[in-house]
């Protein structure tokens, strides 16, 4: 196969951060007229292989090499198991700890999409890359929820602090499972996968062990081959688009690195000696800086909601059901490869939000300080921070 060059647009950060007069140019580094002088992409970049607008990839022969069927099967039952916890909102029904148990681990038989039932695919497995005490501590969140249902206050289902345990549940493994899943393992171990072997092509499985995982980590985005244009209804392919983008890109910066590294990959099986597998390495570490930014991002979002509920002045229920979206995220923090948070950091802020979510919501001090910590750790700017 002959490789053209073909102009991409690829956006960066920069674009939401920058103002007033910039050279425009070329800002990939992995782009053949990469200008380093350039301030402003104007979409001019060319490479050495054809990245698709649509992640979308074949063979030599023109078959199929995509497929993330186990993580969309994944995100359907998070989809299920939330709805689910809903019900006892809003002086609903009253929850069952064991059918959340068994919809975590897949024993569940109740599917409203049968084709997940018996499946091979869990939750539970995939969170935290197999920590059997974060698992216990979801399962734990699972049971005090199931115990304390249905909502009594005609609101949110939470307890007497304001922790709303359907937030943490939902939010917390979009991270703990996700993300995890998408940096902490598929990418971060791209580098040592075989890219010259179809899987097993009688079956159907044309693609490479490289090609597979990068899939993979992108099924933990979205299952949408569109992205944006479709995938944007849930979990982080919602999140990055509908919240992210505005302010610091995410949407596109992700999507762009997904089907970069993924057509350098691509190029890589029919030439391995091009040396494109490095473009790929190159473009998981973005996709991972990225994942970052996204879940900080979201806690400084939910931080900043939390604010103006009070301001506003909203019920104590409302107030704490932002503050649990917020927890939740920044508990998530932990999960991403690479993180530049440790883990006492993170749970030293937990703990100051954790003995009375209502009365911290309260101090504008105390929850700007949280904003800070997070905002300076991922390198947001003043601006992206407030506006988050």
């Amino acid at each position: 196969m002959k490789f053209t060059k073909n102009t991409i647009l690829v956006a960066t950060g920069l674009l939401f951060v920058l103002s007033g007069c910039k050279k425009e140019g070329c800002t990939d580094p992995l782009a053949d007229n990469y200008n380093e002088d350039a301030k402003t992409d104007d979409g001019s970049c060319e490479y050495s292989y054809n990245v698709p607008t649509t992640y979308e990839f074949t063979d030599a022969n023109g078959n199929n090499t995509v497929s993330y069927s186990g993580q969309t099967a994944r995100m359907d039952m998070l989809s299920e198991m939330t709805s689910y916890l809903k019900t006892a909102n809003n002086n609903g029904t009253a929850l069952d700890a064991a059918t959340l148990l068994a919809m975590y681990d897949n024993s569940y038989t109740g599917w409203s999409d049968q084709n997940l039932v018996g499946n091979g695919k869990q939750l539970k497995s995939k969170t935290a890359l197999g920590d059997a005490a974060i698992q216990a501590e979801f399962e734990t969140w699972m049971n005090d929820a199931a115990a304390a249902s249905p909502d009594q206050t005609g609101g949110y289902l939470q307890n007497g602090d304001g922790v709303e345990w359907t937030q943490l549940i939902e939010k917390g493994l979009m991270s703990a499972c996700f993300i995890s899943q998408m940096t902490g393992n598929y990418l971060a171990g791209i580098a040592s996968d075989d890219n010259t072997t179809a899987s097993d092509p009688d079956n159907g499985k044309y693609y490479t062990s490289m090609e597979h995982h990068w899939d993979e980590a992108y099924g933990y985005f979205t299952d949408a081959t569109d992205y944006p244009t479709n995938g944007t209804n849930r979990f982080w392919g919602k999140y990055a688009n509908n919240t992210l983008e505005p302010v610091i890109g995410s949407a596109t910066n992700v999507a762009n690195a997904f089907r970069t590294g993924r057509a350098a990959i691509a190029a890589d099986r029919i030439n391995p000696d091009a040396g494109f597998t490095a473009d790929a390495i190159a473009q998981a570490a973005i996709i991972t800086t990225e994942a970052q930014r996204m879940v900080a991002g979201m806690a400084i979002h939910y931080l900043n909601s939390t604010k103006q509920k009070v301001a506003d002045g909203e019920s104590q229920n409302k107030v704490c059901h932002y503050l649990s979206e917020a927890w939740a995220f920044i508990y998530g923090i932990q999960f991403v490869e690479g993180t530049p948070m440790s883990s006492s950091e993170i749970n030293a802020l937990l703990a100051g939000i954790n003995a009375n979510f209502y009365g911290f919501a309260q101090s504008t001090m105390s929850v700007n300080a949280v904003i800070d910590q997070i905002a300076d750790a991922h390198g947001f700017t003043q601006t992206e921070r407030e506006n988050l």
